[in-house]
Protein backbone atom coordinates (compact mmCIF):
# COMPACT_ATOMS: atom_id res chain seq x y z
CA UNK A 1 0.00 0.00 0.00
CA UNK A 2 0.97 3.74 -0.60
CA UNK A 3 0.29 6.83 1.54
CA UNK A 4 -1.60 7.99 -2.07
CA UNK A 5 -5.30 8.44 -2.06
CA UNK A 6 -6.67 7.05 -5.04
CA UNK A 7 -9.26 8.16 -6.68
CA UNK A 8 -11.92 6.04 -8.39
CA UNK A 9 -14.84 6.25 -9.84
CA UNK A 10 -17.92 3.92 -10.75
CA UNK A 11 -20.85 4.08 -12.89
CA UNK A 12 -24.27 2.76 -12.94
CA UNK A 13 -27.64 3.34 -11.36
CA UNK A 14 -26.86 4.21 -8.00
CA UNK A 15 -29.32 7.10 -8.06
CA UNK A 16 -32.76 4.92 -7.52
CA UNK A 17 -34.11 2.91 -4.49
CA UNK A 18 -32.86 -0.62 -5.94
CA UNK A 19 -31.28 -2.50 -3.37
CA UNK A 20 -28.94 -4.71 -5.95
CA UNK A 21 -27.54 -1.44 -7.59
CA UNK A 22 -26.62 0.62 -4.43
CA UNK A 23 -24.71 -2.01 -3.26
CA UNK A 24 -22.34 -1.76 -5.39
CA UNK A 25 -20.03 1.28 -4.33
CA UNK A 26 -20.70 -0.38 -0.99
CA UNK A 27 -18.52 -3.59 -1.96
CA UNK A 28 -16.54 -1.62 -4.16
CA UNK A 29 -15.19 0.93 -1.61
CA UNK A 30 -14.02 -2.03 0.81
CA UNK A 31 -12.51 -4.19 -1.39
CA UNK A 32 -10.57 -1.45 -2.74
CA UNK A 33 -9.74 0.00 0.53
CA UNK A 34 -8.76 -3.23 1.54
CA UNK A 35 -6.31 -3.88 -0.83
CA UNK A 36 -4.75 -0.49 -1.42
CA UNK A 37 -5.32 1.64 1.18
CA UNK A 38 -6.84 5.15 1.20
CA UNK A 39 -9.22 5.60 -1.75
CA UNK A 40 -11.87 7.98 -2.31
CA UNK A 41 -14.66 6.05 -4.30
CA UNK A 42 -17.09 8.68 -6.43
CA UNK A 43 -19.92 7.10 -7.50
CA UNK A 44 -21.69 8.14 -10.97
CA UNK A 45 -25.37 8.42 -11.98
CA UNK A 46 -28.01 10.42 -13.93
CA UNK A 47 -28.55 12.37 -10.92
CA UNK A 48 -26.63 13.48 -8.14
CA UNK A 49 -27.85 12.43 -4.18
CA UNK A 50 -26.31 13.08 -1.24
CA UNK A 51 -26.38 12.00 2.69
CA UNK A 52 -28.37 11.95 5.05
CA UNK A 53 -31.10 11.54 2.78
CA UNK A 54 -29.20 8.86 0.55
CA UNK A 55 -26.61 6.43 2.00
CA UNK A 56 -23.71 8.02 0.40
CA UNK A 57 -23.05 10.83 -2.14
CA UNK A 58 -23.79 10.06 -5.73
CA UNK A 59 -22.35 12.78 -8.48
CA UNK A 60 -24.80 13.26 -11.54
CA UNK A 61 -22.36 11.75 -15.06
CA UNK A 62 -22.89 15.76 -16.65
CA UNK A 63 -20.22 16.47 -14.13
CA UNK A 64 -17.64 14.19 -15.02
CA UNK A 65 -16.00 16.28 -17.67
CA UNK A 66 -14.48 18.25 -14.79
CA UNK A 67 -13.27 15.04 -12.52
CA UNK A 68 -12.06 12.54 -15.26
CA UNK A 69 -8.18 14.23 -15.39
CA UNK A 70 -7.92 13.55 -11.33
CA UNK A 71 -9.00 9.96 -11.16
CA UNK A 72 -6.93 6.78 -11.40
CA UNK A 73 -9.54 3.98 -12.44
CA UNK A 74 -13.24 3.72 -13.58
CA UNK A 75 -15.51 1.13 -13.11
CA UNK A 76 -18.62 0.16 -14.99
CA UNK A 77 -21.24 -1.59 -12.91
CA UNK A 78 -22.26 -3.21 -11.86
CA UNK A 79 -26.05 -4.75 -12.41
CA UNK A 80 -28.35 -5.01 -15.33
CA UNK A 81 -26.79 -1.42 -16.89
CA UNK A 82 -25.71 -2.77 -20.68
CA UNK A 83 -28.79 -1.71 -21.96
CA UNK A 84 -30.21 0.52 -25.30
CA UNK A 85 -33.95 0.38 -24.42
CA UNK A 86 -35.38 3.88 -23.40
CA UNK A 87 -37.63 2.26 -20.26
CA UNK A 88 -35.06 1.85 -17.59
CA UNK A 89 -37.47 3.07 -14.82
CA UNK A 90 -40.55 5.53 -14.36
CA UNK A 91 -39.62 8.76 -14.91
CA UNK A 92 -35.68 8.06 -15.40
CA UNK A 93 -34.11 10.04 -17.93
CA UNK A 94 -30.62 11.84 -18.18
CA UNK A 95 -30.15 15.16 -16.42
CA UNK A 96 -29.32 16.95 -19.92
CA UNK A 97 -30.84 16.07 -23.36
CA UNK A 98 -27.15 16.05 -24.72
CA UNK A 99 -26.40 12.94 -22.70
CA UNK A 100 -27.71 9.84 -24.45
CA UNK A 101 -30.12 7.71 -22.39
CA UNK A 102 -29.14 4.93 -21.36
CA UNK A 103 -25.71 4.78 -22.70
CA UNK A 104 -24.81 7.89 -20.11
CA UNK A 105 -24.57 6.03 -17.08
CA UNK A 106 -21.89 3.09 -18.56
CA UNK A 107 -20.66 3.74 -22.07
CA UNK A 108 -20.12 7.49 -22.64
CA UNK A 109 -18.36 7.63 -19.26
CA UNK A 110 -16.30 3.98 -20.54
CA UNK A 111 -15.27 6.17 -23.78
CA UNK A 112 -14.06 9.24 -21.38
CA UNK A 113 -11.99 7.18 -19.64
CA UNK A 114 -10.10 5.32 -22.75
CA UNK A 115 -10.12 9.31 -24.23
CA UNK A 116 -7.79 10.31 -21.07
CA UNK A 117 -5.61 7.06 -20.20
CA UNK A 118 -7.59 5.99 -17.39
CA UNK A 119 -7.98 2.39 -16.96
CA UNK A 120 -11.57 1.49 -17.56
CA UNK A 121 -12.77 -1.96 -15.59
CA UNK A 122 -15.82 -4.15 -16.34
CA UNK A 123 -17.07 -4.75 -12.77
CA UNK A 124 -19.12 -7.41 -13.75
CA UNK A 125 -22.73 -5.29 -15.34
CA UNK A 126 -24.77 -7.82 -17.50
CA UNK A 127 -27.37 -7.93 -20.15
CA UNK A 128 -30.75 -9.54 -20.03
CA UNK A 129 -31.84 -10.54 -23.25
CA UNK A 130 -31.50 -7.41 -24.81
CA UNK A 131 -29.33 -7.17 -28.44
CA UNK A 132 -26.00 -4.76 -29.11
CA UNK A 133 -28.03 -2.57 -32.00
CA UNK A 134 -25.99 -1.99 -35.00
CA UNK A 135 -24.84 1.92 -34.10
CA UNK A 136 -23.23 0.64 -30.82
CA UNK A 137 -21.50 -2.39 -31.83
CA UNK A 138 -18.01 0.23 -33.02
CA UNK A 139 -18.34 1.73 -29.52
CA UNK A 140 -18.44 -1.21 -27.60
CA UNK A 141 -16.33 -3.10 -29.37
CA UNK A 142 -13.65 -0.17 -28.58
CA UNK A 143 -14.77 -0.29 -25.24
CA UNK A 144 -14.21 -3.59 -24.58
CA UNK A 145 -10.90 -4.36 -26.31
CA UNK A 146 -9.38 -1.41 -24.70
CA UNK A 147 -9.88 -2.52 -21.21
CA UNK A 148 -7.43 -4.66 -18.92
CA UNK A 149 -9.94 -6.21 -17.10
CA UNK A 150 -13.68 -7.30 -18.57
CA UNK A 151 -16.17 -9.06 -16.70
CA UNK A 152 -19.68 -10.08 -17.16
CA UNK A 153 -21.72 -11.70 -14.23
CA UNK A 154 -23.05 -14.48 -16.36
CA UNK A 155 -22.62 -16.31 -19.53
CA UNK A 156 -25.27 -14.72 -21.87
CA UNK A 157 -24.02 -11.60 -21.27
CA UNK A 158 -20.57 -12.57 -22.33
CA UNK A 159 -21.02 -14.77 -24.54
CA UNK A 160 -23.35 -11.76 -26.42
CA UNK A 161 -20.35 -9.03 -26.07
CA UNK A 162 -17.70 -11.75 -27.20
CA UNK A 163 -19.27 -11.69 -30.59
CA UNK A 164 -18.54 -8.13 -31.41
CA UNK A 165 -14.37 -8.63 -30.53
CA UNK A 166 -11.85 -11.68 -31.44
CA UNK A 167 -9.55 -9.36 -29.46
CA UNK A 168 -11.67 -8.79 -26.24
CA UNK A 169 -11.55 -10.87 -23.30
CA UNK A 170 -14.62 -11.02 -21.76
CA UNK A 171 -14.83 -13.69 -19.01
CA UNK A 172 -17.40 -14.84 -16.26
CA UNK A 173 -17.46 -13.38 -12.66
CA UNK A 174 -20.05 -14.18 -10.24
CA UNK A 175 -22.01 -11.07 -8.66
CA UNK A 176 -20.03 -8.78 -6.59
CA UNK A 177 -22.89 -9.22 -4.20
CA UNK A 178 -21.60 -12.58 -3.42
CA UNK A 179 -18.71 -10.44 -1.42
CA UNK A 180 -21.58 -9.47 0.98
CA UNK A 181 -20.36 -11.73 3.66
CA UNK A 182 -16.78 -9.65 3.80
CA UNK A 183 -19.23 -6.88 5.06
CA UNK A 184 -22.58 -8.65 7.16
CA UNK A 185 -21.41 -11.18 9.68
CA UNK A 186 -25.11 -13.08 11.08
CA UNK A 187 -22.36 -13.87 14.06
CA UNK A 188 -22.32 -10.48 15.41
CA UNK A 189 -25.74 -8.35 14.56
CA UNK A 190 -25.18 -4.78 14.34
CA UNK A 191 -27.16 -2.06 16.99
CA UNK A 192 -28.70 -0.88 13.76
CA UNK A 193 -30.19 -4.36 13.54
CA UNK A 194 -31.51 -5.16 16.76
CA UNK A 195 -33.11 -2.02 16.87
CA UNK A 196 -35.03 -2.50 13.80
CA UNK A 197 -35.74 -5.68 14.80
CA UNK A 198 -37.37 -5.06 18.28
CA UNK A 199 -39.26 -1.55 16.58
CA UNK A 200 -40.91 -3.61 13.75
CA UNK A 201 -42.00 -6.08 16.28
CA UNK A 202 -39.73 -9.26 15.64
CA UNK A 203 -40.04 -11.80 18.26
CA UNK A 204 -38.60 -14.77 16.62
CA UNK A 205 -37.59 -16.44 13.31
CA UNK A 206 -38.93 -14.81 10.41
CA UNK A 207 -39.18 -14.94 6.64
CA UNK A 208 -38.75 -12.35 4.33
CA UNK A 209 -41.25 -12.10 1.43
CA UNK A 210 -40.26 -9.35 -1.72
CA UNK A 211 -43.65 -7.00 -1.78
CA UNK A 212 -44.84 -7.42 -5.15
CA UNK A 213 -46.93 -9.18 -7.15
CA UNK A 214 -46.74 -12.71 -8.42
CA UNK A 215 -46.80 -14.16 -5.29
CA UNK A 216 -50.60 -15.61 -4.86
CA UNK A 217 -49.61 -19.00 -4.27
CA UNK A 218 -46.91 -18.17 -1.71
CA UNK A 219 -50.18 -16.02 0.12
CA UNK A 220 -52.33 -18.67 -0.50
CA UNK A 221 -50.08 -21.45 1.12
CA UNK A 222 -49.44 -18.79 4.02
CA UNK A 223 -53.52 -18.02 4.27
CA UNK A 224 -54.35 -21.93 4.85
CA UNK A 225 -51.97 -23.55 6.04
CA UNK A 226 -50.89 -20.54 9.11
CA UNK A 227 -51.04 -23.65 11.57
CA UNK A 228 -48.02 -25.28 9.92
CA UNK A 229 -46.03 -22.16 9.93
CA UNK A 230 -46.96 -20.69 13.54
CA UNK A 231 -43.11 -20.99 14.31
CA UNK A 232 -42.53 -18.00 11.46
CA UNK A 233 -43.33 -14.11 11.31
CA UNK A 234 -43.35 -12.87 7.61
CA UNK A 235 -40.95 -9.59 7.18
CA UNK A 236 -42.83 -7.72 4.03
CA UNK A 237 -40.04 -5.95 2.07
CA UNK A 238 -39.62 -3.36 -1.00
CA UNK A 239 -36.63 -4.51 -2.62
CA UNK A 240 -36.56 -1.68 -5.26
CA UNK A 241 -38.83 1.06 -4.49
CA UNK A 242 -38.00 2.70 -7.92
CA UNK A 243 -39.90 -0.46 -9.74
CA UNK A 244 -43.20 -0.29 -7.86
CA UNK A 245 -42.34 -2.53 -4.91
CA UNK A 246 -44.73 -1.84 -1.80
CA UNK A 247 -46.08 -3.99 1.52
CA UNK A 248 -50.45 -2.74 -0.05
CA UNK A 249 -49.10 -5.66 -3.16
CA UNK A 250 -49.39 -8.27 -0.38
CA UNK A 251 -52.59 -7.51 1.37
CA UNK A 252 -53.33 -6.92 4.91
CA UNK A 253 -54.64 -10.12 5.53
CA UNK A 254 -51.47 -12.42 6.55
CA UNK A 255 -51.38 -14.11 9.52
CA UNK A 256 -48.12 -12.53 11.44
CA UNK A 257 -47.19 -10.17 9.13
CA UNK A 258 -45.21 -7.07 10.06
CA UNK A 259 -43.69 -4.45 7.93
CA UNK A 260 -40.84 -1.31 8.35
CA UNK A 261 -41.88 2.46 9.08
CA UNK A 262 -38.78 2.88 6.61
CA UNK A 263 -36.61 1.63 3.84
CA UNK A 264 -33.56 0.34 5.08
CA UNK A 265 -30.30 1.03 3.95
CA UNK A 266 -28.28 -1.35 1.75
CA UNK A 267 -26.14 -2.87 4.45
CA UNK A 268 -28.77 -3.23 6.74
CA UNK A 269 -31.16 -4.61 4.16
CA UNK A 270 -28.52 -7.06 3.66
CA UNK A 271 -28.20 -7.98 7.45
CA UNK A 272 -32.35 -8.04 7.74
CA UNK A 273 -31.54 -11.43 5.01
CA UNK A 274 -28.63 -12.75 6.37
CA UNK A 275 -30.77 -13.60 9.91
CA UNK A 276 -33.34 -14.76 8.05
CA UNK A 277 -34.90 -18.35 7.89
CA UNK A 278 -36.17 -18.19 3.96
CA UNK A 279 -36.71 -15.59 1.11
CA UNK A 280 -39.36 -15.83 -0.68
CA UNK A 281 -39.14 -13.44 -3.59
CA UNK A 282 -38.05 -12.19 -7.51
CA UNK A 283 -35.41 -9.55 -7.06
CA UNK A 284 -31.77 -11.02 -8.81
CA UNK A 285 -29.82 -9.34 -5.75
CA UNK A 286 -32.13 -11.00 -3.22
CA UNK A 287 -31.25 -14.50 -4.52
CA UNK A 288 -27.82 -13.70 -4.46
CA UNK A 289 -27.98 -12.11 -0.57
CA UNK A 290 -29.72 -15.10 0.12
CA UNK A 291 -27.70 -17.46 -1.50
CA UNK A 292 -24.49 -15.58 0.07
CA UNK A 293 -25.65 -16.09 3.44
CA UNK A 294 -26.75 -19.15 2.93
CA UNK A 295 -30.58 -18.94 3.62
CA UNK A 296 -33.05 -20.34 1.04
CA UNK A 297 -34.43 -18.42 -1.29
CA UNK A 298 -37.95 -18.99 -3.13
CA UNK A 299 -37.89 -17.51 -6.11
CA UNK A 300 -40.89 -16.34 -8.38
CA UNK A 301 -38.34 -15.89 -11.41
CA UNK A 302 -37.86 -18.24 -14.48
CA UNK A 303 -34.64 -18.94 -13.62
CA UNK A 304 -33.86 -20.45 -17.49
CA UNK A 305 -33.84 -17.05 -18.99
CA UNK A 306 -31.88 -14.15 -18.76
CA UNK A 307 -29.73 -13.59 -16.13
CA UNK A 308 -31.50 -15.63 -13.55
CA UNK A 309 -29.59 -18.89 -15.64
CA UNK A 310 -26.34 -17.91 -13.78
CA UNK A 311 -28.03 -18.91 -10.68
CA UNK A 312 -29.24 -22.44 -11.59
CA UNK A 313 -26.04 -23.98 -9.99
CA UNK A 314 -26.57 -22.72 -6.73
CA UNK A 315 -27.81 -25.04 -4.04
CA UNK A 316 -30.10 -23.81 -1.73
CA UNK A 317 -32.26 -21.64 -4.75
CA UNK A 318 -35.67 -23.07 -5.25
CA UNK A 319 -38.10 -22.03 -7.92
CA UNK A 320 -42.02 -21.58 -6.82
CA UNK A 321 -44.21 -23.88 -9.05
CA UNK A 322 -45.54 -21.85 -11.68
CA UNK A 323 -49.85 -21.94 -12.07
CA UNK A 324 -50.03 -24.42 -9.24
CA UNK A 325 -50.39 -24.38 -5.74
CA UNK A 326 -47.60 -24.88 -2.96
CA UNK A 327 -47.01 -28.67 -1.28
CA UNK A 328 -46.91 -27.04 2.19
CA UNK A 329 -44.39 -29.95 3.41
CA UNK A 330 -42.06 -29.08 -0.18
CA UNK A 331 -41.63 -25.93 1.29
CA UNK A 332 -41.55 -26.50 4.90
CA UNK A 333 -38.48 -29.15 4.46
CA UNK A 334 -36.37 -26.68 2.29
CA UNK A 335 -36.75 -23.56 5.72
CA UNK A 336 -33.68 -22.93 7.86
CA UNK A 337 -30.36 -21.75 7.19
CA UNK A 338 -27.17 -23.33 6.84
CA UNK A 339 -23.93 -23.18 5.35
CA UNK A 340 -24.06 -21.74 2.04
CA UNK A 341 -23.31 -24.60 -0.75
CA UNK A 342 -19.48 -24.72 -1.96
CA UNK A 343 -20.48 -23.68 -5.24
CA UNK A 344 -21.60 -20.15 -3.33
CA UNK A 345 -17.39 -20.21 -1.52
CA UNK A 346 -16.23 -20.99 -5.10
CA UNK A 347 -18.00 -17.47 -6.06
CA UNK A 348 -16.64 -15.57 -3.30
CA UNK A 349 -13.47 -16.32 -4.14
CA UNK A 350 -13.33 -15.52 -7.60
CA UNK A 351 -14.82 -12.25 -6.08
CA UNK A 352 -11.58 -11.75 -4.28
CA UNK A 353 -9.87 -12.69 -7.08
CA UNK A 354 -11.24 -10.23 -8.98
CA UNK A 355 -10.72 -7.11 -6.77
CA UNK A 356 -7.02 -7.93 -6.34
CA UNK A 357 -6.80 -8.10 -9.85
CA UNK A 358 -9.18 -4.68 -10.47
CA UNK A 359 -6.31 -3.12 -7.38
CA UNK A 360 -3.41 -4.00 -9.66
CA UNK A 361 -4.90 -2.49 -13.01
CA UNK A 362 -5.25 0.79 -10.74
CA UNK A 363 -1.89 0.73 -8.86
CA UNK A 364 -0.10 0.45 -12.77
CA UNK A 365 -1.13 3.95 -13.58
CA UNK A 366 -2.76 5.52 -16.61
CA UNK A 367 -2.74 3.45 -19.51
CA UNK A 368 -2.23 4.86 -23.26
CA UNK A 369 -5.40 4.65 -24.63
CA UNK A 370 -6.04 8.23 -25.79
CA UNK A 371 -4.30 6.86 -29.45
CA UNK A 372 -6.41 4.24 -30.10
CA UNK A 373 -9.24 6.71 -29.30
CA UNK A 374 -7.97 8.75 -31.82
CA UNK A 375 -7.93 6.38 -34.52
CA UNK A 376 -11.28 5.28 -33.67
CA UNK A 377 -12.16 9.27 -34.18
CA UNK A 378 -10.73 9.02 -37.84
CA UNK A 379 -12.78 6.38 -38.90
CA UNK A 380 -15.64 7.61 -37.34
CA UNK A 381 -17.45 9.66 -40.30
CA UNK A 382 -16.95 6.43 -42.39
CA UNK A 383 -18.78 4.89 -39.97
CA UNK A 384 -21.82 6.97 -39.79
CA UNK A 385 -21.75 7.70 -43.68
CA UNK A 386 -21.43 3.89 -43.64
CA UNK A 387 -24.56 3.81 -41.32
CA UNK A 388 -26.43 6.20 -43.30
CA UNK A 389 -26.02 4.09 -46.89
CA UNK A 390 -27.06 1.17 -44.93
CA UNK A 391 -30.32 2.82 -43.93
CA UNK A 392 -30.73 4.54 -47.53
CA UNK A 393 -30.22 1.00 -49.40
CA UNK A 394 -32.82 -0.46 -46.69
CA UNK A 395 -35.22 2.41 -47.24
CA UNK A 396 -35.06 1.83 -51.42
CA UNK A 397 -35.04 -1.72 -50.95
CA UNK A 398 -38.11 -1.34 -48.89
CA UNK A 399 -39.53 1.27 -51.51
CA UNK A 400 -39.15 -1.33 -54.41
CA UNK A 401 -40.92 -4.37 -52.08
CA UNK A 402 -43.56 -1.54 -51.54
CA UNK A 403 -43.68 -0.74 -55.10
CA UNK A 404 -43.59 -3.86 -56.33
CA UNK A 405 -46.96 -4.74 -53.88
CA UNK A 406 -48.57 -1.99 -55.39
CA UNK A 407 -48.18 -3.22 -58.72
CA UNK A 408 -49.27 -6.39 -57.56
CA UNK A 409 -52.58 -4.84 -56.30
CA UNK A 410 -53.03 -2.88 -59.74
CA UNK A 411 -52.91 -6.40 -61.53
CA UNK A 412 -55.45 -7.91 -58.92
CA UNK A 413 -57.47 -4.76 -59.07
CA UNK A 414 -57.51 -5.17 -62.97
CA UNK A 415 -58.33 -8.51 -63.02
CA UNK A 416 -61.47 -7.89 -60.58
CA UNK A 417 -62.54 -5.44 -63.27
CA UNK A 418 -62.75 -7.64 -66.10
CA UNK A 419 -64.12 -11.31 -63.66
CA UNK A 420 -66.95 -8.18 -62.70
CA UNK A 421 -67.73 -6.94 -66.63
CA UNK A 422 -67.32 -11.01 -67.96
CA UNK A 423 -70.18 -11.95 -65.09
CA UNK A 424 -72.24 -8.62 -66.06
CA UNK A 425 -72.05 -9.95 -69.79
CA UNK A 426 -72.81 -13.52 -69.44
CA UNK A 427 -75.80 -12.28 -67.09
CA UNK A 428 -76.89 -10.03 -69.63
CA UNK A 429 -77.10 -13.14 -72.07
CA UNK A 430 -78.84 -15.32 -69.53
CA UNK A 431 -81.59 -12.75 -69.00
CA UNK A 432 -81.74 -12.42 -72.92
CA UNK A 433 -82.48 -16.13 -73.57
CA UNK A 434 -84.66 -16.30 -70.62
CA UNK A 435 -87.36 -13.48 -72.14
CA UNK A 436 -87.19 -14.85 -75.21
CA UNK A 437 -89.80 -16.20 -77.16
CA UNK A 438 -87.91 -19.59 -78.09
CA UNK A 439 -87.07 -20.11 -74.93
CA UNK A 440 -90.72 -19.40 -73.68
CA UNK A 441 -91.92 -21.73 -76.17
CA UNK A 442 -89.75 -24.53 -75.45
CA UNK A 443 -90.18 -24.64 -71.66
CA UNK A 444 -92.92 -27.48 -72.09
CA UNK A 445 -90.19 -29.71 -73.78
CA UNK A 446 -87.51 -29.55 -71.44
CA UNK A 447 -89.98 -29.97 -68.59
CA UNK A 448 -91.38 -33.52 -70.38
CA UNK A 449 -87.21 -34.18 -70.41
CA UNK A 450 -86.51 -33.68 -66.91
CA UNK A 451 -89.42 -36.15 -66.26
CA UNK A 452 -88.64 -38.40 -69.08
CA UNK A 453 -85.23 -38.53 -67.23
CA UNK A 454 -86.82 -38.72 -64.19
CA UNK A 455 -88.55 -42.07 -64.71
CA UNK A 456 -85.26 -43.45 -66.41
CA UNK A 457 -83.49 -43.02 -63.31
CA UNK A 458 -86.06 -44.91 -61.23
Amino acid sequence: MSDKTWQVAIFGTFDVANYGDLLFPILAEAALRKRLGAVQLRAFSYHSRSTPEWPYDVTSVSELPQFIDGLDGVLIGGGFIIRFDKVIAPGYFPPSPQIHHPTGYWLSPALIALQHNVPLIWNAPGMHCNPVPCWAKPLVRLALEQSPHVRVRDALSANTLSTLSEQAQVEVLPDTAFGLPDLVDPQQPTPAYRRLYETAGLNGPYLVVHAIKGLEHFLHLWKTHSATFARWQLLLLPIGPVLGDQESILGTDLPRAVSLDTWPEPLLLAEILAHAEGVIGHSYHLAISALAFGVPIFSSADLSLGKYTALLEYRGIHALPSGQAIDPQWFLQRLGATQPCPRVSAAREQVHRHWDRVAEVIGQGPRPTSQALDRFWQTLPGLLEETRLDWREECLSKQAELDELKIRVQQLTDLQVQQQELIGQTSGELKRMYNSSSYRITAPLRSLRRSFRHLLRR
